[in-house]
């Protein structure tokens, strides 16, 4: 009988040991077809934050804003997954008081807890009802304590006495937006703005190095300038625009800063005459590294005589010039070229537009071989400009014909373009041959040309066919040129004309590129009997009436960026995470046509 138990007891032995073999493999297989499955909920929480990267990131990247709680998705998955996107408060620290409603709010800062919010709210986009406003600011005034990104858009009437209730310090706020959008005031011709109260978050945002500011009116001397990194002011009001000496003395007490944007926020000209009154002062700042400038010509020129930049690395100047000829424009010309490169730069400027008009001018330079050939469209010219170390606009109603010449070349004159690498030229029918003829023999290493349309071409055509100087060709080391908006009636002779000089001058070019005009397998035939690549139409072209400027750019990208997002719509969705009908604000009586532009313009692709 004994012998019968152990018997027994021995076989049970081994048939769980089998079994626990069996199951350590199936856990083992099942592990290697879900290895996800291992991972701890932290390390599982880390990957999902990469679905809620900060919308600035999602814009630049894709052109496109991002719902701020699509990685709600993932929690649909599984229940595990479910639990760790519901308990992990970081998820939860984007509010957008325009997506949410007042009961999605308050659940989303339940379950955010204390972790680091990031409130945005546009106040001028809605109807927004006094009660709902005043929820807000409740809201607002409550969690400021740590909230780490604030984002506000209302009008005037509105954002003045939210920011009036922000009296606490913000220990957290890393980065505050504040913009006063107002079209009823601004249609009227009514200033719409908004001022800083100076004890707002008392003085106290340690943390802060990202202030934007647009029609807010601002004490130059505030402590909340001070740590800043990042400062981008729009339009301020005439009296709060800084004098001289206390422009200086803010940019002194900003050692950290490293981009600047003042729009009209400059130092006001004491006069619009080309001199510019001497000073015994000259600001070096150690940090700014990005510098945008829009105003006129003449207080442009005044803020940038006594600042000195050593670690300069991308500078933007967009001006209005307001004298007869250019004379302020000239004035500032010195000033722009000091700063658009200097001995910090690694490489030397070797990219080039240039396009020019009747009361329009610009330029952008790179220190990149080659990088205006990527602008093709507006997109395109979004990623150029990024990193475009200097852009130069200028726009004079009160410009003469060849005035937009005149600034052209004073200004490449002023630049050290003897490293010139590519060259795109618009409009150059507003450039004399004399434009040409002056600065080809500064361009040694030039050896691509982008023209763009028929004047551009004929213009610099007939720069190439005149006789070469005594001590050599021009442009020696020129090998390609791509035409685009062309359309060959008797300029192909006169093409033509210029292939055969180039050979007969012994600098041939090796390749054309046509792809992009109104052309016909004649004259490609034609051009392929003197240059080696001769590149056609490979589909119908259609002519555009507009190639990408940064005229249009702002414009352009108002609408490439506009549009509603799809709502998030998900039948597994219960009410424990959120409902459409409890959480999000849906305004029937939303105007549609809100955003459009004012301008009726119409967005029109170069391709």
């Amino acid at each position: 009988m004994e012998d019968s138990s152990e018997h027994l007891r021995r076989a049970i032995d081994d048939e769980l040991k089998s079994l626990e073999k069996s199951a350590r493999a199936l856990k083992l297989r099942r592990n290697a077809l879900a290895p996800i499955a291992c991972l701890p909920p932290e390390t599982i929480a880390i990957i999902f934050s990469f679905l809620s990267l900060p919308r600035d990131y999602v814009r630049m990247l894709t052109g496109y804003e991002e719902d701020s709680l699509a990685w709600l998705r993932v929690s649909h998955v599984c229940h595990r997954w479910r639990e760790i996107a519901l308990n992990h408060p970081r998820f939860w620290s984007h509010v957008d008081f325009n997506t949410l409603t007042l009961a999605g709010v308050t659940e989303v800062l339940s379950r955010s807890k204390m972790a680091p919010l990031e409130l945005e709210a546009n106040l001028s986009c809605v109807h927004w009802e006094h009660a709902r406003i005043a929820t807000f600011r409740e809201q607002l005034v409550a969690h400021v304590s740590h909230t780490s990104r604030l984002s506000i858009t209302a009008k005037s009437d509105d954002l003045q006495p939210t920011v009036n209730q922000l009296v606490s310090p913000a220990p957290s706020l890393e980065w505050l937006s504040l913009i006063v959008d107002d079209r009823d005031l601004q249609r009227l011709g009514m200033p719409a703005r908004a001022s800083i109260p100076p004890n707002l978050f008392d003085s106290s945002a340690p943390r802060l190095s990202h202030l934007q500011l647009d029609h807010c009116d601002i004490d130059w001397k505030s402590p909340l300038l001070k740590g800043l990194r990042i400062l981008d002011l729009h339009t301020l009001s005439p009296h709060t625009r800084p004098g001289l000496e206390e422009w200086l003395d803010a940019m002194g007490q900003m050692p950290k800063l490293e981009k600047l944007i003042v729009h009209f926020a400059t130092p006001v000209a004491p006069t619009v005459e080309t001199t510019i009154p001497e000073s015994a002062r000259v600001l070096t700042h150690p940090s700014l590294a990005q510098l945008h400038i829009a105003a006129s010509a003449s207080d442009c020129a005044f803020a940038l005589a006594y600042l000195n930049l050593p670690a300069l690395a991308s500078l933007r100047i967009d001006v209005i010039s307001e004298l007869p000829g250019g004379r302020d424009v000239r004035a500032l010309i010195p000033y722009f070229s000091r700063n658009a490169h200097g001995p910090q730069d690694v490489e030397p400027l070797q990219s080039m537009i240039i396009c020019g008009g009747p009361s329009l001018t610009e330029i952008v330079l790179w220190t990149e071989p080659d990088a205006d050939i990527e602008v093709r469209n507006p997109m395109t010219l979004i990623s150029a400009i990024l990193s475009a170390r200097a852009i130069f606009t200028i726009s004079g109603i009160c410009w003469g014909f060849r005035t937009g010449a005149e600034i052209i070349d004073t200004t490449l004159a002023a630049l050290p373009l003897g490293s010139l690498n590519s060259l795109t030229a618009q409009n150059s029918s507003h450039f004399p041959d004399t434009l040409w003829l002056g600065h080809a023999p500064r361009w040694p290493s030039l050896e691509r040309v982008r023209l763009v349309d028929n004047p551009a071409t004929t213009s610099f055509t007939e720069m190439l066919t005149k006789d070469a100087p005594r001590d050599g060709p021009l442009l020696p080391s020129l090998t390609k040129i791509s035409l685009f908006n062309s359309f060959f009636t008797d300029d192909e002779y006169h093409l033509l004309d210029m292939l055969i000089g180039r050979v007969e001058q012994g600098v041939p070019l090796q390749t054309m590129d046509l792809r992009a005009c109104a052309t016909t397998t004649r004259v490609v035939r034609l051009f392929s009997e003197i240059v080696v690549d001769v590149r056609g139409p490979e589909l119908l072209f259609l002519p555009t009436t507009r190639w990408p400027t940064l005229s249009n750019w702002n414009r352009d990208m108002a609408l490439l960026f506009q549009g509603d997002l799809d709502e998030y719509d998900d039948g597994d969705v219960d009410s424990e995470v959120f409902s459409d009908e409890v959480w999000f604000h849906n305004d029937e009586n939303e105007d549609d046509d809100e955003d459009e532009d004012e301008d009726g313009y119409e967005f029109d692709a170069v391709w």
